[in-house]
């Protein structure tokens, strides 16, 4: 058996994630960081964000989620506020600096996703988004 699309959907995201951190360090972040910051920046006036919710949006691990968010505090990009109602959840709030770069990375996401549609053609797109959903979701632990 052809193992040809293991490697390829590996070598796509090599390169989407070579491109995020191209452009993420013209802003001295990381791709990690744009990331979540894009995440947080759309999803912050709907509802609260924790550190779970981060976890589950990008299928990370908890540590690697706490180092990435703690690096993200010491850098003046976020903070975390305690819940009142639960002392131990914390709410992933952005901090101005963070929002003064949500919408140059807003668009650098927007344009990244019109480039890969480009590619793979419009009428594809809704069979492409489906066919990775069920691999990710066969393939997660």
């Amino acid at each position: 058996m052809d193992r040809l699309f293991g490697i390829l959907i590996k070598k796509a995201n090599n390169a989407v994630n070579r491109d995020a951190e191209k452009y993420a360090q013209t802003l001295g972040l990381t791709s990690v960081q744009i990331s979540i910051i894009d995440y947080v920046s759309h999803e912050e006036n709907n509802q609260d964000i924790f550190q779970k919710d981060v976890e589950k949006e990008f299928n990370i691990r908890r540590a690697t989620a706490t180092s990435s968010l703690k690096l993200m505090e010491d850098r003046d990009l976020l903070v975390r506020v305690p819940v009142k109602s639960d002392a131990r959840l914390k709410r992933i709030i952005l901090t101005p600096k963070a929002h003064s770069l949500a919408k140059q990375i807003d668009d650098y996401f927007n344009e990244t996703e019109r480039r890969i549609i480009n590619v793979m053609g419009s009428e594809n797109k809704d069979i492409v988004r489906t066919a990775l959903q069920h691999c990710i979701k066969e393939l997660s632990d």
